[in-house]
């Protein structure tokens, strides 16, 4: 399987907005799902869950903020040159 490099984005979309706003909600829910386990009973299926739930919104806030990045340097690239 073949990875390509993705072009950099050229404007910021309601899609972006809606994935990083995933990216929060995820994170949030982990947060909790692993504090109830801790609270309640710690149990290894919840500690697992709000780990990967944490481990996923991060990774989705990380790929929101290189896109940002990549967005940023595109429009100082395409002002720059014009």
């Amino acid at each position: 399987m073949m990875f390509r490099k993705l072009p950099p984005p050229t404007k910021f979309t309601i899609i972006d907005k809606y994935k990083l706003f995933l990216g929060v909600v995820a994170v949030i829910l982990g947060v909790v799902i692993l504090w109830r386990a801790i609270v309640v009973a710690i149990s290894p299926p919840a500690v697992m869950v709000s780990v990967a739930f944490i481990g996923f919104g991060v990774y989705r806030l990380w790929l929101g903020y290189t896109r940002l990045k990549q967005l940023k340097a595109n429009r100082e690239k395409t002002n720059g040159s014009g």
